[in-house]
């Protein structure tokens, strides 16, 4: 007899307690067979309804560039205008096509034309009160005029004008940089020459002077070679904490006393 609750294991008679049963009863075979039914059916079930798309990796092109040194020579600085010019970046920047062009034009030309000083007429004392004439009646019938008193003409001596060429600037330099002195122009201005719209590109040297000048517009025009020449004359400001700078300028015309006391 033995107690209740406790649970009794067949082990046969002179069994020590510290040895027990390791190897269960027989289980039934329909609830295995049950569980491996259920779960090959949700295997095939799930193989043959759920689809996976694997897609393959696309190939990526590789990193490279090419790297090339120019030289500071004549012919390694025309490819490197080139390439800056002509490059992907950052993207080429053709002026002549900016929609501001024409009022910064119009704004440098004005800015850069001659401004004579302001006429200020002297004020004469007023004449000195007269009795009044006596009038004289025509006669019946006759037309009677008094007769006009016409003042001389005095045409004030203003001097000789001259047609000389101005600076204005477009890139790199600002209006205050630009020399105040310019050299004298000894070719002949004609119609032509005014009338065209002149671009240099300019190399200056660390003392102000000009090292290179190249005309970006009608270099092959009368008067190109002229007003080149006249470029390397020109003195800018010095700045010797830079080798070499690059800067582009605009040439206009302008009229200017060449001798009066208001010529400069």
């Amino acid at each position: 007899m033995t107690p209740r609750g406790t649970v009794q294991t067949r082990k046969p008679l002179g069994t020590p307690e510290w040895i027990f049963r390791w190897r269960g009863s027989r289980q039934p075979l329909f609830p295995r067979l049950f569980a491996l039914v259920l779960v090959g059916g949700a295997f095939t079930f799930l193989i043959t309804t759920v689809k996976i798309r694997v897609d393959a990796p696309k190939k990526s092109s590789p990193h490279q560039a090419s790297v090339i040194y120019l030289a500071d020579d004549a012919q390694g600085r025309a490819l490197n205008l080139r390439a800056q010019e002509g490059g992907p970046f950052p993207s080429r920047f053709v002026f002549s096509e900016w929609l501001g062009l024409a009022e910064l034009e119009a704004s440098a030309m004005t800015a850069a034309q001659f401004q004579p000083a302001p006429y200020v007429p002297p004020v004469p004392d007023l004449p000195a009160e007269r009795d009044a004439l006596p009038l004289e009646l025509a006669a019946k019938g006759v037309t009677f005029f008094p007769e006009r008193v016409v003042p001389p003409l005095v045409i004030p001596d203003l001097g000789k004008w001259q047609v000389v060429p101005v600076l204005y600037p477009l890139s790199g330099i600002t209006a205050e940089a630009l020399p105040g002195n310019l050299p004298p122009f000894d070719a002949v201005v004609d119609t032509g020459m005014t009338s065209a719209s002149w671009r240099f590109l300019v190399r200056l040297n660390p003392d102000g002077s000009v090292a290179e000048c190249v005309s970006l517009e009608k270099g092959g025009e009368a008067g190109a070679a002229e007003l080149e020449a006249w470029l390397h004359k020109t003195q800018f400001k010095p700045e010797l904490a830079t080798p070499f700078r690059w800067i582009s300028v605009g040439v206009g015309f302008t009229n200017q006393l060449t001798d009066g006391p208001s010529a400069r």
